[in-house]
């Protein structure tokens, strides 16, 4: 609730959550009744400020996901939009490969999260060979707040990677930072990225084909 209100604060009209799922860990519909419960508890704390919520998740790749006939019912909702986090390991051409087998299946359209994160562990060529798929970017807003990940960001925006900018807001009190907050960072540099990015975030809660946001 107090994330909701922090949100209002910044005029953040409609969020998406996306708990996390982990295919070895529970089925898919075990975890759509564990996040509809969720929900549930929270509806009565509600307030008429807050923004709208969509329902999605944060998707860890995993190799059993290639092929995976309920990866649709983990996009977000009212959207054929799946929100993909990849693991903290070097890329390899399998993962790649794999992705793009998500990819090209056509069952999903696929958002990368936070992909400045990956460089912690892998090249910027391995990243981009990532980023030439089909594929939406998306980098955290608390990235842009430190100088080394920053740079990392600036060098992906640059490089036509990034589409979305997201806020990832976990918890009070561990530093995250609103998108607002990201958008002020990156105008400095980049000039018409906050509503480029925002028309982008509106098309894909639209459902509108990949070709309108890349």
């Amino acid at each position: 609730v107090k994330i909701l209100d922090e949100m209002a604060a910044n005029d953040t009209k409609t969020i998406v959550a996306t708990p996390h799922f982990y295919c070895s860990e529970q089925s898919v519909d075990r975890f759509l009744e564990r996040r509809t419960a969720a929900f549930e508890k929270l509806k009565p704390h509600l307030k008429p400020e807050h923004p709208e919520i969509y329902f999605g998740a944060e998707v860890l790749y995993d190799q059993a996901l290639v092929g995976y006939d309920k990866l649709s019912k983990l996009c977000i909702s009212g959207t054929n939009w799946l929100l993909l986090e990849m693991p903290y390991v070097q890329l390899t051409d399998k993962i790649i490969n794999g992705v793009a087998e998500i990819v090209d299946s056509g069952d999903v359209k696929v958002i990368i999260a936070h992909i400045e994160r990956y460089l912690n562990f892998t090249s910027m060529k391995e990243l981009m060979q990532l980023m030439q798929l089909d594929v939406v970017g998306q980098i955290n807003a608390k990235s842009l707040t430190k100088f080394s990940s920053k740079r990392s960001c600036m060098k992906l925006i640059k490089s036509g990677c990034v589409q979305l900018l997201g806020s990832d807001y976990h918890r009070i009190g561990r530093g995250d930072v609103t998108v607002n907050h990201g958008y002020d960072i990156i105008e400095k540099k980049f000039e018409g990225f906050k509503n480029m990015s925002e028309e982008k975030g509106k098309a894909i809660l639209a459902d509108e084909a990949l070709e309108n946001i890349i």
